[in-house]
């Protein structure tokens, strides 16, 4: 018998593999950006073989009494580093802010595997630890980022904003499923707790994708603006002194 905890996984695979179609549409018709693009196709990708894995039942392992799928933490090890780089992309930051935005986020990966592998007073000391990492991200991308970021239009700049409140918003809400599934208090089921992720990171990962590839037309005016701009700006001066603040 199918599991209904299969049946969301697979569920989150077949959204995660249509987010995919829009960015490969985009590489084919918008070669200039193809950074951009095959950034976004990893995100949905990477997900998506790993919520395929995990309707199968690949790599479910038993921790502290607890059944893990080790494909989801695979699958957020590689792909939230991802939505982290397009949001950098976009800004210019510089290669130190996105530096910080990383070990950040491994951080808080990292510490939050802890809290799951390990039962007692250390779960909850990883698992607040994570929040303060977790805290940085926030930072970073609400206040260094913005001063730092160089933005060569006002809809480029729309569209960071967009997509970063939609990812701080949504990651949010990890904790406090952690804090309810079974790896906290235990008031979510692990079927429902997979139900509740699959939706989650539909939104922040696939819908994340279709609203990049929506307004890359951004980049596409920036780049015909910069045409008709003067010699420094073309050069990225704007870019560059960015790095150099940062």
């Amino acid at each position: 018998m199918i599991s209904s905890v299969s049946t969301w996984a697979a569920l989150g695979a077949v959204g995660m593999v249509l987010g995919t179609l829009a960015p490969l549409w985009g590489l084919r018709n918008d070669p200039e950006r193809r950074e951009h693009y095959l950034v976004l196709a990893g995100v949905t990708g990477v997900a998506a073989v790993a919520y395929t894995l995990m309707s199968l039942g690949i790599g479910d392992v038993a921790v502290s009494g607890r059944i893990v799928s080790l494909p989801r933490y695979v699958d957020w090890l590689i792909t939230t580093p991802l939505i982290l780089l397009f949001l950098a992309m976009l800004g210019n930051t510089g290669r130190g802010s996105l530096g910080r935005l990383i070990v950040a986020d491994i951080t808080l990966l990292v510490l939050g595997a802890v809290a799951v592998a390990i039962p007692g007073r250390i779960r909850w000391l990883a698992f607040v630890g994570g929040l303060a990492a977790f805290g940085v991200l926030v930072y970073e991308l609400y206040v260094r980022i913005p001063r730092l970021a160089s933005f060569t239009n006002e809809r480029a700049r729309t569209l960071f904003v967009t997509l970063r409140n939609l990812t701080i918003a949504l990651w949010t809400l990890y904790p406090l499923v952690w804090v309810l599934a079974p790896s906290g208090v235990g008031l979510l089921t692990r079927d429902m707790t997979m139900l509740v992720i699959a939706y989650l990171d539909l939104i922040s990962k696939a819908a994340f994708v279709v609203l990049a590839v929506d307004g890359m037309d951004a980049l596409a005016d920036a780049a015909r603006g910069a045409t008709g701009a003067d010699p420094v700006a073309t050069d990225g001066g704007d870019a560059s002194d960015a790095e150099t603040a940062d």
